[in-house]
């Protein structure tokens, strides 16, 4: 499959209440943490139960039609943040972006957890801008290499977070990006991330150094 056509879906109702309950009970003992202060996000590296990998891994088969192995995942909280001298806020955004970070293909289920806002994802499939309002218990699918996706700008208050679960799938078979093909996700990502940059907000965090 060309990745650059993986289908956008919304699946509802994506755990039970006991299958919440146990992520949780993962997180709250999981000790491996990263605050990335540019994103102001907190990721949990955790390890989630066989079963619910096998559902996840499952669901996303049936959506993208091929066979899927399951490479990387994490559980990640997006709130602001003061810094370590309370004086600088760092303040969620997710700029348009590919999940570059990766080594061929990746297919993406984004499931939205907990939150108290709405804080809407866009996805560019090649054809269109499609933008995704989701509410609790709510997965999004994605190919995080191939389709340019990111969040609006919007200035959260003290109180406000979105929890979430991010789970990359590789393909069973043919997992190769050409130069080109790569060539030609980046210069979308960089018309995507321009056009972001000039709509009203705030772009960026403070860096390290500057506080």
């Amino acid at each position: 499959m060309n990745y650059k056509d993986v289908p956008n879906k919304i699946v509802d109702n994506f755990f039970t209440k006991d299958e919440i309950k146990r992520i949780y009970d993962v997180v709250q003992n999981t000790d491996r943490t990263d605050f990335q202060q540019y994103l102001s996000y907190v990721s949990w590296h955790i390890e989630l139960p066989k079963d619910i990998v096998d559902k996840v891994t499952k669901v996303a088969e049936g959506i993208v039609g091929e066979g899927l192995v399951l490479a990387e995942y994490n559980f990640s909280r997006y709130q602001k943040t003061i810094s370590d001298c309370r004086k600088f806020w760092f303040n969620p955004l997710l700029f348009p972006h590919i999940d570059d970070a990766f080594e061929g293909k990746r297919f993406t289920v984004d499931i939205q957890l907990k939150s108290n806002i709405d804080w809407d994802i866009v996805v560019d499939d090649w054809k269109s801008e499609k933008t995704f309002t989701m509410v609790d218990n709510q997965a999004l699918t994605f190919s995080g290499t191939h389709q340019v996706h990111w969040r609006p700008k919007k200035e959260f208050k003290d109180e406000e977070f979105l929890e979430a679960l991010f789970l990359h799938f590789v393909p069973k078979f043919n997992n190769f990006i050409s130069k080109e093909e790569k060539e030609e996700i980046i210069n979308k990502k960089n018309y995507q991330y321009s056009v972001w940059e000039q709509t009203p907000g705030i772009s960026s965090n403070p860096t390290e150094g500057s506080y």
